[in-house]
């Protein structure tokens, strides 16, 4: 997600937002209808560097060289290899007067799964479970759980799965529960489906949609997440089970944490995973709470 704006004399005169994939790039769209402008004393603010590698549009910084103009201000460095200070290197060889670092946290937060990718190699994860007023995730240990949530926190839920591009469970998740892992309450993209098994085949999937699901068979968690790296998934939203998302958080491969707390109360179970839900930001659902927090906040 990347955002230009093209200021002249302290008036805004252009901006723009990286289209659809494919789609034109945020200083293209703040550059349009400038054709045969001075933009000389011009400063173009950019959130993320203008790319110099041709992909599926052409590079950014060979475009506002050849505008003229004369400052750029970038928020953050890209950390994807085909530009990685490239960008950076270009304008500054053609003589363009360049501000770095303005925002540039606000800028990495916006783009936080991207550059945990590129940096971390890994996908960012979010944690997300549900548990009862005493501390129980089910209800009991064998057939489909007891549901806790209200209709709003589910909404919430299927949002989050929008906004991920795959979605996680374990392989015990899904033989007990065979959840979904689809946006059915809401209006957006089902993210795709991740279930983490060695013994799960494909045609064990119940759902029709899950037949195209992945099935991770990394023996540990540091060689799955490899083996979504290496296929270009880079965010996950992990649903459990218990003893997966206690996986995630042992080995501290996570960088949000979602709980939802019901008025429910199960008596016996399953516990929920240990979790220090200190500083978490609290959001009431109804009757449910959600409490939010950021790894290392």
């Amino acid at each position: 997600m990347v955002g230009a704006v093209l200021v002249l004399d302290d008036k805004v005169i252009g901006e723009g937002y990286t289209q659809a994939y494919g789609g034109s790039h945020a200083e293209v769209m703040a550059l349009k209808g400038t054709e045969g402008m001075d933009l000389g004393k011009a400063t173009l603010y950019v959130s993320l560097e203008p790319c110099a590698h041709r992909g599926k549009t052409p590079p950014c910084a060979d475009l506002i060289i050849a505008r003229g103009v004369g400052e750029v201000s970038i928020a953050c460095r890209d950390p994807f290899h085909e530009v990685a200070g490239k960008g950076i290197e270009k304008l500054m060889a053609a003589g363009i007067s360049l501000e770095y670092g303005l925002m540039e946290k606000e800028a990495r937060f916006l783009n936080r799964r991207f550059f945990t990718f590129h940096e971390k190699r890994r996908p960012y994860i979010v944690l997300k479970w549900a548990r009862s007023k005493d501390g129980f995730i089910d209800g009991k240990d064998s057939g489909r759980g007891k549901k806790l949530t209200s209709i709003l926190a589910d909404q919430y839920v299927h949002c989050w799965r929008s906004e991920e591009m795959a979605i996680l469970v374990g392989g015990e998740t899904y033989r007990k529960d065979q959840p979904g892992l689809e946006c059915r309450l809401v209006d957006g993209p089902d993210p795709i489906p991740l279930i983490w098994s060695e013994k799960l085949q494909q045609k064990d999937l119940q759902e029709k949609h899950l037949r195209k699901a992945l099935i991770m068979r990394g023996k540990g968690l540091k060689e799955m997440l490899q083996e979504c790296y290496e296929k270009g998934i880079q965010s996950i939203l992990v649903e459990g089970g218990m003893m997966v998302l206690e996986q995630f958080l042992q080995e501290g491969f996570y960088d949000e944490v979602r709980r939802i707390t019901t008025p429910v109360k199960l008596g016996t179970g399953i516990s929920e995973p240990m979790w220090d839900s200190e500083g978490s930001e609290q959001i009431w659902l109804e009757e449910d709470l959600l409490e939010h927090k950021f790894q290392g906040s």
